[in-house]
Protein backbone atom coordinates (compact mmCIF):
# COMPACT_ATOMS: atom_id res chain seq x y z
CA UNK A 1 0.00 0.00 0.00
CA UNK A 2 2.97 2.40 0.33
CA UNK A 3 3.86 1.90 -3.15
CA UNK A 4 0.66 2.79 -3.79
CA UNK A 5 0.04 5.70 -2.26
CA UNK A 6 3.56 7.30 -3.49
CA UNK A 7 2.05 6.49 -7.12
CA UNK A 8 -1.00 8.41 -6.16
CA UNK A 9 0.43 11.30 -5.43
CA UNK A 10 2.46 11.59 -8.07
CA UNK A 11 -0.54 10.82 -10.14
CA UNK A 12 -2.84 13.88 -8.56
CA UNK A 13 -3.96 16.76 -9.98
CA UNK A 14 -4.69 20.18 -8.15
CA UNK A 15 -8.20 21.33 -8.45
CA UNK A 16 -7.78 25.15 -8.19
CA UNK A 17 -11.46 26.00 -8.01
CA UNK A 18 -12.15 23.34 -5.27
CA UNK A 19 -8.51 23.29 -3.26
CA UNK A 20 -8.47 19.88 -3.43
CA UNK A 21 -6.11 17.09 -5.08
CA UNK A 22 -7.89 15.01 -7.73
CA UNK A 23 -7.36 11.75 -9.57
CA UNK A 24 -9.06 10.55 -12.38
CA UNK A 25 -11.18 7.35 -12.62
CA UNK A 26 -8.66 5.80 -15.70
CA UNK A 27 -5.75 6.52 -13.68
CA UNK A 28 -7.33 5.27 -10.76
CA UNK A 29 -7.68 1.75 -12.39
CA UNK A 30 -4.50 1.76 -13.86
CA UNK A 31 -2.79 2.45 -10.40
CA UNK A 32 -4.98 -0.07 -9.28
CA UNK A 33 -4.29 -2.41 -11.26
CA UNK A 34 -0.54 -2.30 -10.78
CA UNK A 35 -0.87 -2.77 -7.36
CA UNK A 36 -3.34 -5.73 -6.82
CA UNK A 37 -6.09 -3.46 -5.77
CA UNK A 38 -9.57 -3.55 -6.04
CA UNK A 39 -11.39 -0.22 -7.69
CA UNK A 40 -13.24 0.72 -4.07
CA UNK A 41 -9.84 -0.38 -2.23
CA UNK A 42 -8.29 2.52 -4.46
CA UNK A 43 -10.83 4.73 -4.41
CA UNK A 44 -10.89 4.58 -0.19
CA UNK A 45 -7.26 4.68 -0.32
CA UNK A 46 -6.82 7.76 -2.23
CA UNK A 47 -9.38 9.76 0.45
CA UNK A 48 -7.51 8.55 3.14
CA UNK A 49 -4.73 10.98 1.42
CA UNK A 50 -7.16 13.50 0.88
CA UNK A 51 -7.46 13.03 -2.66
CA UNK A 52 -10.63 12.76 -4.26
CA UNK A 53 -11.52 10.57 -7.24
CA UNK A 54 -12.79 12.50 -10.35
CA UNK A 55 -16.69 11.25 -9.66
CA UNK A 56 -17.06 11.82 -6.09
CA UNK A 57 -16.03 15.86 -7.16
CA UNK A 58 -19.24 17.31 -7.21
CA UNK A 59 -20.37 16.19 -3.95
CA UNK A 60 -17.62 18.63 -2.69
CA UNK A 61 -18.19 20.97 -0.55
CA UNK A 62 -21.87 19.37 0.54
CA UNK A 63 -19.74 17.07 1.83
CA UNK A 64 -16.07 17.08 3.75
CA UNK A 65 -13.32 14.90 2.61
CA UNK A 66 -13.58 13.37 5.89
CA UNK A 67 -17.27 12.77 5.43
CA UNK A 68 -16.83 11.32 1.99
CA UNK A 69 -14.34 8.93 3.62
CA UNK A 70 -17.07 7.56 5.74
CA UNK A 71 -19.77 7.52 3.18
CA UNK A 72 -16.73 5.14 1.21
CA UNK A 73 -16.15 3.29 4.25
CA UNK A 74 -20.19 2.52 5.30
CA UNK A 75 -21.94 -0.46 4.85
CA UNK A 76 -25.92 0.07 3.97
CA UNK A 77 -28.62 -3.00 3.76
CA UNK A 78 -30.83 -2.03 0.69
CA UNK A 79 -34.48 -4.00 1.08
CA UNK A 80 -36.09 -4.14 -2.24
CA UNK A 81 -34.66 -3.31 -5.39
CA UNK A 82 -38.14 -1.89 -7.15
CA UNK A 83 -39.42 0.99 -7.82
CA UNK A 84 -38.03 2.59 -4.70
CA UNK A 85 -35.26 0.77 -4.12
CA UNK A 86 -33.98 0.63 -7.65
CA UNK A 87 -33.52 4.67 -7.30
CA UNK A 88 -32.16 4.54 -4.00
CA UNK A 89 -29.61 1.89 -5.17
CA UNK A 90 -28.29 3.90 -8.24
CA UNK A 91 -28.39 7.15 -5.54
CA UNK A 92 -26.41 5.62 -3.00
CA UNK A 93 -23.94 4.65 -5.51
CA UNK A 94 -23.26 7.68 -7.09
CA UNK A 95 -22.92 9.15 -3.81
CA UNK A 96 -20.09 6.91 -3.10
CA UNK A 97 -21.56 5.09 -0.47
CA UNK A 98 -18.56 2.11 -0.09
CA UNK A 99 -20.69 -1.13 0.06
CA UNK A 100 -24.31 -1.47 -0.55
CA UNK A 101 -26.06 -5.24 0.08
CA UNK A 102 -29.10 -5.14 -2.20
CA UNK A 103 -31.67 -7.55 -1.03
CA UNK A 104 -34.76 -8.94 -3.43
CA UNK A 105 -36.23 -11.81 -4.19
CA UNK A 106 -38.47 -10.66 -7.49
CA UNK A 107 -37.74 -10.72 -11.28
CA UNK A 108 -39.32 -7.94 -13.21
CA UNK A 109 -42.01 -7.85 -14.80
CA UNK A 110 -43.96 -5.97 -17.63
CA UNK A 111 -46.00 -4.16 -14.66
CA UNK A 112 -42.85 -2.51 -13.11
CA UNK A 113 -41.93 -0.76 -16.93
CA UNK A 114 -44.05 2.45 -15.60
CA UNK A 115 -41.88 3.42 -12.72
CA UNK A 116 -38.67 0.90 -11.88
CA UNK A 117 -35.54 2.43 -12.83
CA UNK A 118 -33.68 -0.97 -13.14
CA UNK A 119 -36.46 -2.60 -15.15
CA UNK A 120 -36.19 -2.62 -19.30
CA UNK A 121 -37.99 -4.42 -21.43
CA UNK A 122 -34.65 -6.38 -22.11
CA UNK A 123 -34.38 -8.09 -18.56
CA UNK A 124 -38.00 -8.91 -17.76
CA UNK A 125 -37.79 -11.76 -15.66
CA UNK A 126 -34.29 -10.91 -14.52
CA UNK A 127 -33.85 -10.76 -10.83
CA UNK A 128 -34.52 -7.25 -9.28
CA UNK A 129 -31.34 -7.13 -6.92
CA UNK A 130 -28.64 -8.82 -9.86
CA UNK A 131 -30.19 -6.00 -12.32
CA UNK A 132 -29.05 -3.27 -9.73
CA UNK A 133 -25.78 -4.89 -9.41
CA UNK A 134 -25.13 -4.77 -13.07
CA UNK A 135 -25.79 -1.42 -13.59
CA UNK A 136 -23.71 -0.33 -10.41
CA UNK A 137 -20.54 -2.06 -11.95
CA UNK A 138 -21.25 0.06 -15.02
CA UNK A 139 -21.65 3.32 -13.41
CA UNK A 140 -20.52 3.44 -10.16
CA UNK A 141 -17.28 1.06 -10.23
CA UNK A 142 -16.09 3.16 -7.20
CA UNK A 143 -18.39 1.29 -4.77
CA UNK A 144 -19.17 -2.45 -4.22
CA UNK A 145 -22.42 -3.63 -4.64
CA UNK A 146 -23.73 -7.26 -3.22
CA UNK A 147 -26.52 -8.50 -4.38
CA UNK A 148 -28.52 -10.79 -2.60
CA UNK A 149 -30.86 -13.13 -4.51
CA UNK A 150 -33.73 -13.11 -2.02
CA UNK A 151 -36.39 -12.44 0.10
CA UNK A 152 -35.54 -10.88 3.76
CA UNK A 153 -37.47 -12.41 6.30
CA UNK A 154 -36.85 -13.96 9.74
CA UNK A 155 -35.03 -16.84 9.45
CA UNK A 156 -32.22 -14.72 7.68
CA UNK A 157 -32.11 -11.01 8.93
CA UNK A 158 -29.73 -11.91 11.76
CA UNK A 159 -26.89 -12.66 9.28
CA UNK A 160 -27.56 -10.29 6.73
CA UNK A 161 -27.53 -7.64 9.45
CA UNK A 162 -24.13 -8.17 10.77
CA UNK A 163 -21.53 -5.17 10.01
CA UNK A 164 -24.01 -3.17 8.46
CA UNK A 165 -24.41 0.59 9.33
CA UNK A 166 -27.95 1.60 8.24
CA UNK A 167 -30.95 -0.66 6.89
CA UNK A 168 -33.35 0.96 3.90
CA UNK A 169 -36.62 -0.05 3.62
CA UNK A 170 -37.59 0.19 0.50
CA UNK A 171 -39.82 -2.88 0.48
CA UNK A 172 -43.71 -3.16 -0.41
CA UNK A 173 -46.51 -4.99 1.54
CA UNK A 174 -46.83 -4.70 5.50
CA UNK A 175 -45.68 -8.12 6.92
CA UNK A 176 -42.15 -7.70 5.58
CA UNK A 177 -41.81 -4.14 7.04
CA UNK A 178 -42.81 -5.00 10.44
CA UNK A 179 -39.93 -7.97 10.32
CA UNK A 180 -37.34 -5.99 9.20
CA UNK A 181 -37.79 -2.67 11.33
CA UNK A 182 -38.18 -5.26 14.66
CA UNK A 183 -34.99 -6.99 13.33
CA UNK A 184 -32.95 -3.85 12.85
CA UNK A 185 -33.95 -2.22 16.14
CA UNK A 186 -32.69 -5.54 18.44
CA UNK A 187 -29.58 -5.22 16.22
CA UNK A 188 -29.22 -1.83 17.06
CA UNK A 189 -29.33 -0.59 13.87
CA UNK A 190 -31.35 2.31 12.15
CA UNK A 191 -33.92 2.19 9.56
CA UNK A 192 -34.73 4.69 6.85
CA UNK A 193 -38.30 3.95 5.33
CA UNK A 194 -40.48 5.07 2.68
CA UNK A 195 -43.55 4.27 1.01
CA UNK A 196 -45.79 4.86 -2.33
CA UNK A 197 -49.07 5.03 -3.41
CA UNK A 198 -50.67 6.87 -6.19
CA UNK A 199 -49.36 10.72 -6.06
CA UNK A 200 -48.55 10.04 -2.27
CA UNK A 201 -45.19 9.37 -1.12
CA UNK A 202 -44.18 9.10 2.81
CA UNK A 203 -40.79 9.01 4.50
CA UNK A 204 -39.34 8.78 8.06
CA UNK A 205 -36.55 7.20 10.26
CA UNK A 206 -36.36 5.44 13.40
CA UNK A 207 -33.65 4.80 15.68
CA UNK A 208 -33.20 1.70 17.48
CA UNK A 209 -35.57 1.36 19.92
CA UNK A 210 -37.86 3.94 18.43
CA UNK A 211 -41.17 4.06 16.64
CA UNK A 212 -41.57 6.23 14.20
CA UNK A 213 -42.88 5.52 10.41
CA UNK A 214 -43.80 1.65 11.17
CA UNK A 215 -47.09 3.28 13.53
CA UNK A 216 -48.05 3.19 9.40
CA UNK A 217 -48.55 -0.23 9.94
CA UNK A 218 -50.19 -2.00 12.01
CA UNK A 219 -51.71 -5.62 11.03
CA UNK A 220 -49.17 -8.00 8.76
CA UNK A 221 -52.48 -8.83 7.16
CA UNK A 222 -53.31 -5.52 5.57
CA UNK A 223 -52.71 -4.57 1.73
CA UNK A 224 -50.77 -1.33 1.58
CA UNK A 225 -52.34 1.46 -0.41
CA UNK A 226 -50.79 0.80 -3.60
CA UNK A 227 -53.51 -1.92 -4.20
CA UNK A 228 -55.56 0.67 -4.34
CA UNK A 229 -53.85 3.79 -5.84
CA UNK A 230 -51.46 2.28 -8.00
CA UNK A 231 -47.82 3.22 -7.82
CA UNK A 232 -46.69 6.53 -9.92
CA UNK A 233 -42.85 7.19 -10.85
CA UNK A 234 -42.74 10.76 -9.56
CA UNK A 235 -43.86 9.55 -6.06
CA UNK A 236 -41.47 6.56 -6.16
CA UNK A 237 -38.50 8.74 -7.85
CA UNK A 238 -38.97 11.63 -4.36
CA UNK A 239 -39.87 9.18 -1.92
CA UNK A 240 -36.36 7.88 -2.99
CA UNK A 241 -34.57 10.34 -3.20
CA UNK A 242 -35.80 11.08 0.15
CA UNK A 243 -34.53 8.24 1.12
CA UNK A 244 -30.94 8.67 0.03
CA UNK A 245 -30.67 12.15 1.55
CA UNK A 246 -31.39 11.05 4.98
CA UNK A 247 -29.30 8.26 4.38
CA UNK A 248 -26.09 9.68 3.12
CA UNK A 249 -26.35 12.38 5.58
CA UNK A 250 -26.67 9.87 8.54
CA UNK A 251 -23.77 8.09 7.45
CA UNK A 252 -22.07 11.13 6.84
CA UNK A 253 -22.97 13.37 10.06
CA UNK A 254 -24.65 10.50 12.57
CA UNK A 255 -28.02 12.30 12.59
CA UNK A 256 -31.07 11.52 11.36
CA UNK A 257 -33.30 14.47 10.42
CA UNK A 258 -36.49 12.34 9.94
CA UNK A 259 -36.11 10.25 13.06
CA UNK A 260 -39.71 9.83 14.78
CA UNK A 261 -41.17 11.79 12.31
CA UNK A 262 -42.85 11.11 8.86
CA UNK A 263 -42.71 13.44 5.77
CA UNK A 264 -46.25 13.16 3.84
CA UNK A 265 -45.87 14.51 0.35
CA UNK A 266 -49.13 14.93 -1.90
CA UNK A 267 -47.90 15.37 -5.16
CA UNK A 268 -51.89 16.13 -6.89
CA UNK A 269 -51.44 18.97 -5.11
CA UNK A 270 -47.52 19.76 -4.44
CA UNK A 271 -48.61 19.75 -0.55
CA UNK A 272 -45.65 18.53 2.02
CA UNK A 273 -46.45 18.12 5.24
CA UNK A 274 -44.51 16.16 8.44
CA UNK A 275 -45.43 14.91 11.02
CA UNK A 276 -44.21 14.06 15.09
CA UNK A 277 -44.81 10.26 15.56
CA UNK A 278 -43.32 9.84 19.10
Amino acid sequence: MTDFRAALNSLASENVERRVRTVGLGELRRLCGDHGLTLPQGARGALEQEIVPLPFLKNLHSFSIPEQARLMNATVLLAGAGGLGGYVLELLARFGVGRIMVADGDGFEDSNLNRQLLSSAGNLGLNKARAGAERARETCPLVTVEPLEYFLDASNLGGVLSGVDVVVDALGGIAPRLALHEAASRAGIAVVSAAVAGWTALVGSELPGQVGISRMWTDPEDKDAEHVLGSLAPAACLAASLQAAETVQYLATGSLRLAGRMLHADLSEFRFEIYDLL
